[in-house]
């Protein structure tokens, strides 16, 4: 009987150790972003991406797993942060950094022993990692050396279709010009007189249009080129010089040139006279003789 309870004993035992064994396990980290070692990262809302080999959501375990994680620069200064567990993807972990990182700068991730999965199950070893930021000084450098080769770039485009279309209008008026009347006579079938005089209304219906489309600008220079008038707004003109009323196609007289010729005849006859006004009397006193 002694024997038999040893024999079940230690089987018991067996057993259990067995259990044991196959429903323990360990948490670990399968990936992560970046991976240790990276470069290049934007410094503002910067995040890691942390991916474990089990499920790490529970309510229970997030105040010891907020504590578990953190990251510092590279004088060992903590930086705030903010851990999101995914419902979505298991074992997913988003430490958000709450604060712009500097430029070109290094810094790593720490993850304690007491990071706990959702099952109860612990880290197998702490984790750190290590990433650098961006060198931001060195993209604004390489973005306004992009941008003025744009710049450059369509200037030169501008320029050149410029060109072509002024070198077309040219070569085309120059063609308009140089037409042969003798020979279009000849595949034609027209007489050249019909010819000239057909090239030379075409010439005055172009000349007509080309007119007809010159911008208002030249218009109102050339305006003011024949009256001589400057438009300098609304109800506002000014001549180079003074016009009769007469130009205008008016025949109102105002009378003034008639006072003005009787008041000189006037004077040239009391010159004549002697004088205009006597010796000894004012000209209140004449006034009144008279």
């Amino acid at each position: 009987m002694k024997r038999l309870g040893a024999i079940i004993s230690l089987t018991l035992l067996i057993v259990m150790l067995t259990t044991s064994f196959a429903f323990a396990g360990t948490l670990e980290l399968v990936s992560s972003y970046p991976e240790d070692g990276d470069g290049g990262f934007q410094i503002e809302n910067t995040g890691v991406k942390l991916y474990f080999n089990e499920d790490v959501i529970n309510k229970d375990n997030n105040a010891v797993n907020d504590k578990a994680i953190k990251i510092v620069n590279a004088k060992g200064e903590k930086m705030p942060v903010k851990l999101f567990y995914s419902t979505k993807e298991e074992g997913l972990v988003l430490v958000l950094i709450e604060k712009t990182l500097e430029s070109n700068s290094e810094y790593t991730l720490h993850v304690t022993e007491d990071f706990t999965a959702a099952n109860g199950d612990l880290i197998s070893k702490p984790i750190s990692l290590t990433f650098k930021t961006r060198d931001v000084s060195k993209d604004t450098t390489v973005n306004m050396v992009l941008m003025g080769l744009m710049f450059v770039g369509v200037l030169f485009f501008s320029s050149r279709n410029i060109k072509k279309q002024a070198a077309k209008q040219q070569e085309e008026k120059a063609k308009d010009d140089k037409v042969n009347p003798y020979k279009v006579s000849k595949e034609t079938g027209k007489s050249v007189e019909e010819v000239v005089q057909k090239n030379a209304k075409e010439k005055e219906k172009k000349a007509r249009q080309e007119a007809k489309n010159k911008p208002s600008g030249e218009k109102a220079v050339n305006e003011e080129k024949q009256t001589g008038a400057q438009d300098k707004g609304p109800n506002h003109y000014k001549v180079t010089s003074p016009k009769p009323i007469s130009l205008a196609g008016s025949s109102y007289k105002t009378g003034r040139k008639a006072k003005a010729e009787e008041a000189a005849a006037r004077e040239a006859a009391a010159k004549k006279a002697g004088t205009t006004r006597p010796k000894n009397q004012s000209g209140k006193t004449k006034n009144k003789k008279k």
